[in-house]
């Protein structure tokens, strides 16, 4: 059995704006080698790049955090995974200091420094770090307390990866970290297990009726697909649904897989075909309802 992850695409995009102050220092040279990385992203530019950000030694600015960027988005898409976790994990280092400012930065750096740290020697450690990008992702909202786009696709993607990380220390029989351990970092930023499903049970529709208690009926059963047996792949799938008045499973959609898009399509097949079952179908429309939004089911795709 063999792990095979592909990295994910890079989530970073965009330019930064930072605080006056933080303008005063010094970064002619991580100016001149970024633009000269950008115009030929060379080895050797690369190195340049490197050596002008170790170099320096002052808060991050502007320029030195797009330079960052931009050194991610090359590593993140090459073939060079050591490549990626020094960047990454320099970058997370960089971005920490001002990570209340540019938390996506931060928080994008610091989910690849994992990813490319796990696929190069996977190491229960990661394992802990993902579960803190999950956490910390699920808790972020903006200004207006609402959570961007991009902490809720990060989130689903840190969950996916941590689930995927979990299968293959199960399948090596490697003491990965405990689902305790996991759920307590989970919980340090709110984001735990117990305390999502506690606020999605208390949600009331305009009716006043609660979620019915019941079970999700799985079948068909979720195989592992064939077409892919021959190659031992393990992986994860963040599935969405809705369930219409009757319980039935509507507009499933995958929020996040690992390796990305190979159990996907396997996964919203079988699981649209899933129903919701209540405990007392006699409640149904008089103390309680089936119809529910924004239904989460992990799902973990291994070979036994």
């Amino acid at each position: 059995m063999r792990l095979v992850f592909s990295l994910l695409v890079l989530l970073m995009s965009g330019w930064v704006s930072l605080p006056v102050f933080a303008q005063e220092f010094d970064v002619t040279d991580i100016v001149a080698a970024s633009d000269a990385f950008l115009a030929d992203p060379s080895e050797a530019n690369r190195g340049t790049l490197i050596a002008a950000l170790d170099d320096y030694t002052g808060e991050a600015t502007v320029q030195s955090v797009n330079a960052y960027v931009r050194l991610l988005m090359h590593d993140a898409v090459g073939d060079n995974g050591e490549d990626l976790i020094e960047s990454a994990t320099r970058a997370t280092a960089h971005l920490e200091p001002v990570s209340d400012i540019l938390p996506k930065q931060y928080l994008e750096a610091r989910f690849l420094a994992a990813v490319a740290q796990f696929n190069h020697d996977p190491d229960p450690e990661t394992m802990l770090e993902m579960a803190h990008v999950e956490g910390r992702s699920r808790a972020f909202t903006d200004e207006i307390g609402e959570q961007p786009v991009w902490a809720e696709t990060l989130k689903w993607k840190a969950d996916a990866w941590g689930m995927a990380m979990g299968a293959y220390f199960e399948s090596t029989r490697d003491r990965g970290p405990s689902e305790q351990e996991i759920q307590t970092i989970l919980a340090s930023y709110g984001a735990d297990v117990a305390t999502l499903n506690a606020l999605a049970d208390r949600s009331l529709d305009d009716a006043g009726l609660a979620f019915c208690s019941g079970k999700l009926i799985q079948r068909p059963a979720m195989k592992y697909p064939a077409g892919q047996l021959n190659r031992g792949r393990i992986g994860a799938v963040i599935m969405h649904f809705d369930l219409d008045p009757a319980g039935k499973v509507i507009n499933p959609t995958v929020r996040a897989s690992v390796p990305e898009g190979v159990f996907d399509e396997k996964s919203t097949r079988v699981v649209g075909k899933w129903r919701f079952k209540p405990d007392n179908k006699n409640a149904v429309g008089v103390s309680c309802r089936l119809e529910r939004t924004n239904v989460v089911v992990p799902l973990i795709f291994t070979i036994r």
